[in-house]
């Protein structure tokens, strides 16, 4: 039967049991941030346009695919394309930086973009990241990673290529722009149409072109590695040294840049090996000058964003097996208060339990049982069975032995 009414292009529905996937992914999520020291953060799903246009850069693909529209007042709203501007937005405003001078926090979270979608992508989509604010130290830089390796490696996703990059400060990326463009106009007529668009604004983003014919041109590109400054390069080299120590196998990359224009210094990026385009699993750098430039105090930051549904793409994660402790039966009206105090009492001392309310055939029950991994079963009726559905071995117990005769099992 077909419904009236479709799901939104770009959307999807998440139902069981892929859900037990999401909740799997997401509880790792928090625990290795909480091991970490770091602390969630939620914000609003809708923030003022300006946010983004203002910070994230207007010309970028990000700002280009919001979904704005303008509230009575006339005020223009956007859904929420991406995180650093609002956590930044809510550090200054809530005046976290006076309490918390070393400030690191965590998200999970939607976003909204307004762009083809495709496989691993669409328009309303998840992500989780992590932001530390208050240090300049390579050693934070180099924590950050360590966080987004460990959740991978605790997902079971090892076919993975870190690859990292230093893209210096303001004034090195101005100069570095002046010669990009200079060698990118010397090549313009062999550009895509998207790199030729980029050209004038912002010829960095070249680098992170996906387009065949620009592949040969970025290759011979000039490298900003030349113009970093002595404390740029001692910084980049402590940050390799620390990876080296942990073990983090990692690739230079000289043209790795990222999407939006408030990254400065490090910049990484971890992918799969698997075939295709979309094979970034998350992405991060510094931030150093974004929270003063929205008003805040100097505070230098490094952060990164991860893609979910990519994650979920890749994590071994076992779908469609449900494992639950208890099936109960109950199938006469005479013993339901008997059998929902037992069920209380058992969800009470941490047994997951299915409760067939829908009161199928003890034949029926039983085959529905076995399929839904159940360990035990219990019938309420005059009397009340467990019965262990490994060993098939049944026995009646008094309501008070059920639970010294689960654990003695």
């Amino acid at each position: 039967m077909k419904s009236k009414y479709q799901k939104i292009k770009g959307t999807f529905d998440i139902l069981p049991p892929e859900t037990e996937v999401w909740q799997h992914i997401e509880s790792t999520i928090h625990h290795i941030c909480q091991q970490f020291s770091f602390q969630e953060i939620r914000t609003p799903a809708i923030e003022s346009v300006d946010l983004f246009k203002r910070n994230i850069g207007d010309g970028t693909d990000v700002s280009k695919e919001m979904f704005v529209w303008k509230d009575q007042s006339g005020k223009e709203i956007s859904l929420k394309p991406e995180m650093t501007a609002p956590v930044v937005r809510a550090y200054i405003e809530s005046g976290f930086f006076r309490k918390y001078p070393l400030c690191k926090m965590y998200y999970i979270d939607s976003f909204f973009r307004r762009e083809k979608p495709q496989k691993g992508r669409q328009r309303q989509f998840n992500q989780f990241g992590v932001e530390a604010f208050g240090t300049k130290n390579s050693e934070q830089d180099a924590e950050i990673i360590l966080i987004a390796t460990q959740i991978l490696k605790k997902l079971n996703i090892d076919n993975t290529n870190l690859s990292i990059n230093n893209i210096g400060d303001s004034d090195t990326r101005i100069k570095y722009e002046s010669k990009l463009r200079n060698y990118f106009n010397d090549h313009k007529n062999s550009l895509s149409e998207l790199s030729k668009a980029r050209l004038e604004k912002n010829p960095m983003r070249i680098l992170d072109s996906k387009e065949k014919e620009d592949q040969t041109i970025i290759k011979n590109a000039p490298m900003i590695k030349d113009l970093l400054s002595t404390e740029e390069k001692e910084h980049f080299s402590s940050v390799l040294t620390h990876l080296k120590g942990l073990g983090i196998n990692y690739n230079e990359n000289p043209y790795l840049v990222r999407g939006l224009d408030y990254y400065n210094g490090t910049t990484f990026e971890i992918t799969t090996q698997s075939t295709g385009s979309q094979n970034a699993l998350c992405g991060g750098g510094r931030y150093d000058s974004l929270v003063e430039k929205m008003g805040g105090p100097e505070t230098p930051a490094v952060g990164f964003a991860a893609g979910i549904e990519r994650i979920i793409l890749e994590a071994k994660q076992e779908l469609g097996k449900k494992n639950i402790d208890i099936y109960i039966s109950c199938n006469d009206e005479k013993y339901t208060s008997k059998g929902l105090n037992i069920i209380q009492n058992l969800v009470e001392n941490e047994y997951k339990i299915f409760f067939d309310t829908n009161k199928k055939n003890i034949k029926n029950q039983i085959k529905d049982a076995v399929k839904n991994n159940a360990k035990f079963m219990i019938t309420i009726n005059q009397e009340i069975s467990v019965k262990n559905l490994i060993s098939k071995k049944e026995t009646n117990v008094s309501e008070s032995e059920i639970l010294p005769f689960l654990k003695n099992q």
